[in-house]
């Protein structure tokens, strides 16, 4: 009974807003109640007429759901991009509950929660940290999902200190505010933390900072980015053996449905790896190859692994119709 009253008021705290956008995306922004008492906030596009699964998509590090939004314009079957804790417009709450588990239970409280997702099997695509995101979640909740694509991330194990931000000031990210009077005060915050100049320019823009249209907020300015998901991420996701753990979880979960004879039920992995500067280590990828390829022995495996020769490490960016097509033919083959 207190589950199906948690379920009740989750599903009833769903909130949603149309998006200045073309009519025919029907994109809308919303968001809910997780279980653990935050606001997470997402975007839709609920597609009208449409007979195929809902795509969800998880982002990566400096990012929000704000990266997938041209692709889910451009999709023909229904989408929900999450904003993580502490991105977009997600609540961070408390630092120390930061951690793989926290990030998929907010994961699967949407799931629970939204139309789209809760009564069918959806394709689950993460990017980079969002990835590793939907690796543990698909460990952990494998019925869930029809299909799993993980874009340009592997297994392997990295250390707090190889985050890429030179004098990164670990303090001050996890401190972050995101919204700010001005352009400037936000771009004094960047520079205070370490990151540089043409990182922030980017980010402006692409919209990942950008003026605070919100109805009633106090604030000018509104960064989507949050420095604190990089640094709670890499403390406690990359600096941890969860990417083995739940790859192995996976591979373990394909084979007891191969077993049983639920082989169509079991979700397909896909991995899509950058050609232009990957940040996949090639032993990792082996590791993960190897994993599941010993699932069906003498069969076709269950995963793919292609190389996007003209992809950088945001592969969905920069090669948008090679990806479209490929997620495409995803989807079709999850109906």
């Amino acid at each position: 009974m207190k589950a199906f009253f948690a379920l009740t008021f989750i599903a009833t705290a769903i909130t949603t807003t149309a998006m200045s956008t073309p009519a025919a995306f029907q994109l809308k922004t919303g968001s809910i109640i997780s279980s653990a008492s935050l606001s997470i906030s997402f975007v839709q596009n609920k597609v009208k007429n449409s007979a195929g699964p809902t795509t969800l998509f998880i982002h990566g590090l400096d990012s929000s759901s704000q990266t997938w939004r041209g692709i889910q314009q451009s999709l023909d079957t229904p989408s929900v991009a999450i904003d993580c804790r502490g991105c977009g417009r997600s609540a961070l709450g408390n630092p120390d509950d930061f951690s793989p588990d926290a990030l998929v239970e907010d994961v699967k409280s949407l799931v629970n929660s939204h139309p789209l997702l809760r009564d069918d099997s959806f394709v689950l695509v993460g990017h980079s940290m969002g990835g590793r995101v939907a690796m543990c979640y698909a460990a952990k909740y494998p019925n869930d999902i029809s299909a799993l694509v993980v874009e340009d991330m592997d297994i392997m194990r990295r250390s707090v200190e190889s985050n890429f931000i030179q004098n990164f000031d670990e303090a001050r990210a996890i401190a972050f505010e995101r919204g700010h009077e001005t352009l400037d005060s936000v771009k004094r915050e960047f520079d205070s933390i370490g990151y540089p100049p043409d990182m922030q320019s980017k980010w402006i823009d692409e919209g990942r900072i950008h003026k605070d249209e919100n109805d009633g907020s106090k604030y000018n300015f509104w960064s989507e980015v949050n420095p604190a998901f990089r640094a709670l991420c890499y403390r406690t996701i990359f600096d941890s053996n969860s990417g083995e753990e739940s790859w192995t979880a996976i591979a373990r979960n394909l084979r007891q449905k191969i077993e049983n004879g639920d082989e169509m039920k079991s979700a397909k992995v896909h991995l899509m790896v950058a050609g232009i500067g990957t940040v996949c280590d090639e032993a990792s990828l082996d590791s993960m190859r190897e994993s599941i390829s010993g699932v069906q022995e003498g069969k076709h495996s269950p995963m793919s692994v292609k190389t996007y020769a003209q992809g950088t490490h945001s592969i969905h960016n920069s090669a948008r119709e090679e990806f479209m097509a490929d997620l495409g033919q995803i989807i079709n083959s999850a109906r």
